[in-house]
């Protein structure tokens, strides 16, 4: 969240985010990263085009955006947090 709210729109527009996930106790790595539906909104409203998001230390997922646009879970009536 912090490197959205830090850089500029302009900057961001059409732009790859990269996702891991480290535990805050005791640093480490942990597999399943994911997006909360509130950063996921912050995502689309940066303009950011697609997210690699590494799920285990050789697996890596690309999300295309749009994807989320199309098929937003508020409005499919699915909430995800």
């Amino acid at each position: 969240m912090n490197a959205l709210i830090s850089g500029a729109r302009k900057d961001m527009l059409g732009g790859t985010l990269y996702l891991v996930q480290y535990r805050t106790d005791s640093g480490e790595y942990e597999e399943g990263a994911g997006c909360c539906q509130m950063c996921r909104k912050m995502i689309i409203n940066a303009g950011i085009k697609q997210v690699i998001v590494r799920e285990k230390d050789d697996k890596y997922n690309k999300i295309d955006v749009q994807e989320w646009i199309e098929n937003d879970d508020l409005l499919l009536g699915k909430i995800t947090y």
